[in-house]
């Protein structure tokens, strides 16, 4: 075998090896990693569909601020799961409490809802 022949060879086998491992690292790409999403079945030009969300809002009041604030969170809940939403679809963002005299407190709860 000469000179010439030895380097297309080893020129080839360079260039077979460089393609197997261009291929492997497109499957590696490919596969997701743990606790990540999978690629969709469609493939990577599929369109992805973004999360449906949705705020609710709920008012209450009683005797304690503490009281206000669970009851508006009630309010909030009761009209997200008529709305059709799972109470474990949902948490509270915010509250607002405040004194209306009288030793009786208003409160507003928001709710955060996302599936």
């Amino acid at each position: 075998m000469g000179r010439s022949s030895a380097l297309r060879l080893r020129s080839t086998a360079v260039a077979l090896a460089a393609s197997a491992c261009l291929i492997g690292g497109v499957t590696a790409a490919q596969a997701a990693p743990a606790g990540a999403e999978a690629v969709p079945a469609g493939g990577l030009n599929q369109e992805l569909v973004a999360p449906e969300v949705r705020t609710f809002t709920g008012s209450g009041s009683g005797t304690s601020p503490s009281q206000a604030v669970d009851g508006a969170v009630r309010m909030a809940h009761t009209f997200a799961q008529s709305a059709g939403w799972q109470a474990n679809q949902c948490h509270v963002r915010a509250t607002d409490v405040r004194s209306v005299g009288g030793g009786v407190y208003a409160a507003v709860a928001s709710l955060f809802c996302q599936r």
